[in-house]
């Protein structure tokens, strides 16, 4: 009972990858037989008079309906093969003795066995389809047959390549990330006995690892996750120096979005990517995997994050994406010409209708072969371009971010912060530096604030300025100091002892200020405080009114 139980459960179980690979394949095909019935029945019915026309068509939707029905799972692999070659048979008939206008539907089953297969088995799909056309001019010739059959075997041969060779790169990058996940995995379990031992091994790869609890809490990072984010080693859990963003120099990510964040949620992901900027000013590319870690004797089940630094793999990518450039740059000549000859050919009066439809045929398809070529080159070009231009921003939402991203640690330390802003703050400012500021001043004062202490942010509109000032109750600034606090690597005594730092983040939180012509002023007292206003050009297409605004 029990063995036949079982084979009823995988009876009905849901279809593994391969089948669903195999499901979605034939679909996409039958959906476009299916479009273009729709479209004969209304253009064209007397097409469906013709026997191979009708029986070809009959054919993709038996196949397509066999292809759901059979137990992929229990078939051998190269089974699988059958359908796309069944698949070229019938659009062959579909395609004969109609000009080949539905010879594109080929693009279906030629992908699939480039994709999927070995190249032989490409070389004799393609070999078939030559086969048909040759058939198809045999019993219907015609002058242009030669041409008709070289253009379409050269077009699927190019797209038949195209999908092979992006696939097997697919593959490559696949069992290489693989392998470097097994051998991480297999480290992290025999080091997971000693503690000890675990903590001189993390601490020695360039890997950042950090460790979480189900409920989110920080147990533990190495030396590498604390070096990227620019933690204090002390207390991981005051606010990272280093930014993530979605792109390069582009907006921070959410904070709900951070990597960190889903893994305290409780979400398993792979190789997320991510820009960071760190605090040394120097962008970094990182893979970011979380994974769960098996509860051990005294211990409950954690998360495991794991930050991979693949810049070098990144720039390797920019290389290939030149070499795009290069390919696209060579392809506009020839297309070129093309279209010129084929234009000129055009405007030959005693062309045939015929003719003149295939002509315009080669002159739109070698427009859109040029297209695509200048958006390759574009693409190149711009893929790793940084965005150094201003534009319109509100200075209040990148406010209100800021401090959302800092609110745990604030809440952690018992620190109060308060906003309060007006309704607009408009600005015409790089975005990127104008949160970078924002991050430096919130991150600062709840730093060096002590429990039960009070952050307040005031942004208003005043005139042609918007002013933004940040002021908190905590370690403050002596006078004998605060001349210096501007100064690269200075740091009074007081802040040495209380978190850890640079020395840096001031100065340039100034120079960034000062190169969107604004201000930037700070007043301090040793045990009382520090206030930091910071005062930028009001958006030339703000609007005139500067009446009173509600605060948030």
């Amino acid at each position: 009972m029990a063995t036949e139980r079982q084979s009823a459960d995988a009876a009905f179980a849901a279809p593994g990858t391969r089948t669903r690979s195999i499901w979605l394949t034939q679909l996409v095909l039958a959906a476009s037989v299916v479009m273009l019935c729709v479209l004969v029945l209304i253009l064209q019915p007397t097409l469906f008079a013709r026997w191979n026309f009708a029986l070809g068509m009959l054919a993709l939707v038996v196949l397509t309906m066999a292809t759901l029905a059979l137990p992929w799972a229990r078939l051998p692999r190269n089974a699988a093969l059958a359908v796309p070659f069944l698949d070229a048979l019938a659009i062959g008939l579909v395609a004969s003795d109609t000009d080949l206008r539905f010879a594109f539907l080929w693009v279906f089953p030629v992908m699939w066995v480039g994709m999927h297969f070995r190249i032989v088995y490409l070389a004799a799909m393609l070999a078939l389809v030559g086969t048909i056309l040759l058939i198809d001019s045999a019993l219907a010739p015609d002058d242009q047959a030669s041409l008709r059959i070289f253009t379409v075997l050269l077009s699927l041969t190019f797209i038949g390549i195209t999908a092979h060779l992006a696939m097997r790169q697919t593959h490559a990058l696949r069992r290489l990330l693989g392998r470097q996940a097994g051998r991480l995995t297999v480290a992290l379990d025999r080091a997971s006995a000693q503690e000890r031992r675990t903590n001189e091994i993390l601490n020695g790869v360039d890997t950042g690892v950090a460790r979480l609890s189900p409920s989110g809490e920080v147990l533990a990072v190495n030396e590498a996750y604390t070096r990227l984010y620019g933690l204090d080693p002390l207390d991981p859990s005051l606010p990272a120096r280093s930014v993530e963003y979605t792109e390069l120099r582009g907006m921070p990510m959410p904070p709900s979005s951070r990597p960190f964040a889903r893994a305290a949620r409780g979400e398993l992901f792979s190789d997320a990517r991510v820009w960071l900027f760190t605090q040394d000013g120097e962008w970094r590319v990182l893979s970011v995997t979380a994974k769960p870690l098996a509860a051990a004797a005294n211990e409950e089940a954690s998360i495991l994050l794991v930050v991979h630094d693949v810049t070098a793999i990144t720039h390797a990518q920019r290389e290939r994406e030149r070499l795009a450039a290069m390919a696209s740059h060579e392809l506009k000549h020839p297309l070129t010409v093309m279209i010129g000859n084929a234009e000129l050919a055009l405007e030959t009066e005693d062309l045939s209708p015929r003719m003149r439809q295939r002509l315009e045929a080669i002159v739109s398809a070698s427009e859109r072969m040029l297209d695509m070529a200048n958006s390759m080159l574009y693409t190149s070009r711009t893929a790793f371009a940084a965005r150094e231009s201003f534009d319109d921003l509100d200075l209040r939402q990148i406010v209100i971010d800021s401090v959302d991203s800092f609110r745990a640690t604030a809440n952690t330390h018992e620190v109060e912060v308060s906003l309060e802003l007006d309704e607009r703050l408009p600005v015409t400012a790089d975005g990127f530096r104008v949160r970078q500021v924002v991050d430096n001043l919130v991150s600062n004062a709840i730093k060096y604030t002590g429990r039960d202490g009070r952050v307040r942010i005031v942004g208003e509109v005043e005139g042609d300025t918007v002013s933004l000032v940040v002021s908190d109750t905590g370690i403050g600034i002596g006078q004998s100091e605060l001349p210096h606090i501007l100064t690269p690597y200075f740091r009074t005594e007081r802040a040495k002892e209380t978190a850890s730092g640079t020395g840096l983040g001031l100065g340039i939180t100034r120079e960034i200020v000062a190169a969107h012509g604004g201000t930037l002023s700070i007043d301090s007292e040793a045990g009382v405080g520090t206030t930091v206003s910071v005062r930028l050009p009001r958006s030339v297409h703000a609007h005139a009114s500067t009446g009173t605004e509600s605060r948030a």
